[in-house]
């Protein structure tokens, strides 16, 4: 492995299952390293010799908010931690100011959870009408944002990278479309951030959501929104808890006040100037812990920096092989990240005989669906090249 880019070597010692496995479904959870397993199992040792370590777990909101926020080029104050994308989702629609007769736009690659939330609120009447964007073979077209955002679109709803094609969306594209209309951009990004360079301001994304689990190698049950800092001020949320308040336990922590030392006020909701409006009720501390770790140890590995370098040569290498085996890509070759999907019809046969042979990949309707990260090696690409080569010919 002498050619192996030097942090790729280092931080594969800090990930077990590579020793055994080749991993290639971040797309469905990343693996779990050695940096956030020791950082959980501290915080689960501490909880048992001295009780709850609560002052940590906040003073650890505020780590994380600061971490993920350098991580996407936001500012700190207009990053909520959440229990994960689809908790934000709900969140932040229920804190739009939406006018009678809106629609929301959203594109096909969405995971359903997006889909099932617009619905939901079309249901109850909070929007007139959902407008799904065409599909062209794994890619959509501007065109068709520009025929179906109107004055009347409240919101765009886009993923940044589909969790079935793999494609890339435009977003600093649609982001126009949607402005020049009054409307926001909301982007799940959940399959970009950890692995792809995500910068909000250049995106120029309103709303961005992703959780801990996947690419950012963190742990179920922690998740970021972020919220655009002149949005922010419109959101009028439906919804608060003892978290989302102007006056609460962290922002008293931030005060160098004794946190119970004063009773809440209950006579009125005072909303924060914060993303932290979002952040309901107590949070899951042992995932905001393991999650943290996680966004610390690709920031350390420099996951992002290298994937022009190293990760994106991967994925291409990917996409060669696929193809020269007879498969159908489902991937486009002009706008991807780290998915890479095929067509096959006995896609679930195909990926257990894959784990068979210790190469851990997704099945999903219709495609097999790859996904490597920065740790992943050229060897390892060429095996998995190899053996569905092989299980094209034995079929």
């Amino acid at each position: 492995m002498a050619d192996i880019h030097p942090q790729v070597l280092r931080a594969r010692s800090r990930i077990p299952i590579v020793e055994k496995k080749i991993y290639f479904d971040n797309a469905g959870a990343g693996p779990l390293t050695l940096d956030v397993y020791e950082r959980v199992k501290w915080f689960l040792d501490l909880w048992r010799e001295e009780g709850e370590p609560w002052r940590e777990v906040l003073e650890d909101i505020v780590n994380a908010r600061r971490e993920f926020a350098s991580l996407v080029g936001a500012h700190e104050d207009c990053v909520a931690v959440v229990p994960g994308v689809t908790y934000g989702l709900n969140a932040v629609f229920a804190s739009l100011k939406i006018k009678p007769g809106s629609n929301i736009v959203v594109s096909p690659f969405n995971f359903p959870t997006s889909f099932h939330t617009l619905h939901a609120m079309r249901r109850r009447g909070l929007i007139s009408e959902v407008r799904v964007v065409k599909e062209y073979n794994g890619s959509t077209k501007l065109d068709d944002y520009e025929k179906l955002v109107d004055d009347n679109t409240v919101a765009v709803v886009v993923d940044y990278v589909g969790w079935l094609s793999g494609y890339r969306e435009d977003l600093r594209a649609v982001s126009e479309i949607a402005h020049n209309h009054g409307a926001i951009l909301v982007s799940d990004a959940f399959h970009a951030v950890g692995v792809v360079d995500v910068d909000v301001e250049e995106l120029g994304v309103d709303v961005l959501l992703t959780g801990g689990y996947k690419w950012l190698m963190g742990l179920h049950g922690a998740g970021f929104v972020y919220v655009e800092k002149n949005l922010l001020q419109e959101l009028e949320p439906m919804f608060a808890g003892w978290m989302a308040i102007e006056d609460s336990v962290v922002e008293r922590m931030l005060r160098r006040e004794r946190l119970f030392e004063r009773p809440f006020d209950i006579s009125d909701y005072k909303k924060p100037s914060k993303a932290s409006m979002l952040e309901w009720g107590t949070w899951a501390a042992i995932a905001v812990e393991g999650t943290l770790e996680a966004i610390r140890f690709i920031k350390k590995y420099e996951a992002i920096d290298i994937y022009e370098l190293h990760t994106k040569k991967l994925v291409e290498k990917l996409m060669d092989g696929i193809e020269d085996s007879g498969y159908t890509l489902y991937t486009p070759r002009d706008r991807f990240a780290a998915i890479v999907s095929f067509k096959i019809k006995d896609s679930y046969r195909v990926a257990s005989i894959l784990r068979r042979e210790g190469i851990i990949v997704s099945a999903r309707p219709g495609l097999v669906r790859v996904s490597p990260h920065f740790y992943t090696t050229l060897e390892e690409v060429e095996v998995f090249i190899e053996a569905i080569k092989r299980i094209a010919s034995s079929t």
